[in-house]
């Protein structure tokens, strides 16, 4: 991709529902140019725009890494473990783990049952998992809101569903859907977004034609972290960023279109002086990304 692409993917991560105009101004160039380069791009599902909502926010309150240790053939097993509830990554990789899962539950009992799952599936030898204490970066949320206990009514909720599956929907046809005006729902939107309970931004389909070099790192330190959170949270790859609770402080994954970009990271976190142990894993498959949650835990709640 050029660099004018690459540009514009980078301001629809922080805001999917920016117009070609929009992105044109704040680029310096035509909505032509633009649109001629993101549209294909959309078409082919290279680019897919829908919005987040923060787990925790919706009842989903442990949040777990697991490392997977197997034998055999792991692409069965991981698209097998894909099938269960809680799982909302999952992938293939290199190293002393062969599969990587990222795990959210509404309860420690439904998450122990997954793994208790998980743990008698054929070609499985062991788990290790590790808590998420806290989200400090996830993809474009951006850290998960300290204040947890938000209230949403039924148009919420029903926003929330339908942006989860198309970030790019307009305001006047969501408004129809859920019984609103437009300019009721625009304003309910940009509630949502101002207290950080829901973004909304772009995120690249993982192909073989659109080939990223997608690595997870896991961090301890040895002394102040911040000026690794901040290096990690400021750069362009980074996908998601947690602190931990097991055998790393910090666990991230960043997505690299190059090797020369992952060694220059690699290589600044391990020099830096907060950093103790630095590791690092390919995902060399992903079977499941998934970011779409099911609202209806809020539902329930209000009832």
């Amino acid at each position: 991709m050029d660099s004018l692409t690459e540009r514009s993917i980078a301001l629809l991560r922080r805001d999917g529902r920016a117009s070609f105009s929009d992105l044109a101004r704040k680029l310096n160039t035509s909505r032509v140019s633009v649109a001629t380069r993101l549209n294909p791009l959309f078409e082919s599902g290279a680019l897919r725009v829908f919005a987040a909502v923060h787990p925790r926010l919706i009842g989903l309150t442990m949040l777990a890494h697991l490392s997977i240790r197997a034998t055999g053939p792991t692409k069965n097993l991981a698209q097998n473990l894909a099938q269960l509830e809680s799982p909302v990554f999952v992938s293939e990789a290199n190293g002393k783990y062969q599969i990587i899962a990222e795990l959210h539950a509404e309860s420690l009992t439904q998450l122990q049952r997954d793994v208790h799952l998980i743990r008698e599936m054929p070609g499985v030898v062991d788990i290790d998992i590790m808590l998420y204490e806290r989200i400090l970066s996830s993809l474009f949320l951006g850290e998960e809101p300290r204040a947890v206990t938000q209230h949403f009514d039924r148009f919420d909720l029903q926003l929330m569903e339908l942006l989860q599956r198309d970030g790019r929907i307009g305001y006047a046809e969501l408004g129809e859907l859920v019984g609103l005006s437009a300019s009721a729902a625009r304003s309910r939107v940009a509630r949502r977004i101002e207290s950080d309970a829901m973004r909304i931004g772009v995120v690249r389909g993982r192909t073989e034609l659109n080939a990223e070099l997608v690595f997870g790192f896991g961090f301890n330190r040895g002394g102040d972290q911040a000026p690794l959170v901040a290096h990690l949270k400021a750069h362009p790859c980074i996908e998601c960023l947690a602190q931990t609770g097991g055998r790393y402080d910090l666990v991230a994954t960043l997505a690299f279109g190059t090797q020369p970009e992952f060694l220059e990271l690699f290589d600044a976190v391990r020099e830096m002086a907060g950093v103790r142990t630095a590791e690092c894993w390919i995902h060399a498959r992903i079977s499941l990304e998934r970011f779409h949650h099911s609202t209806h835990r809020l539902a329930q709640a209000g009832e």
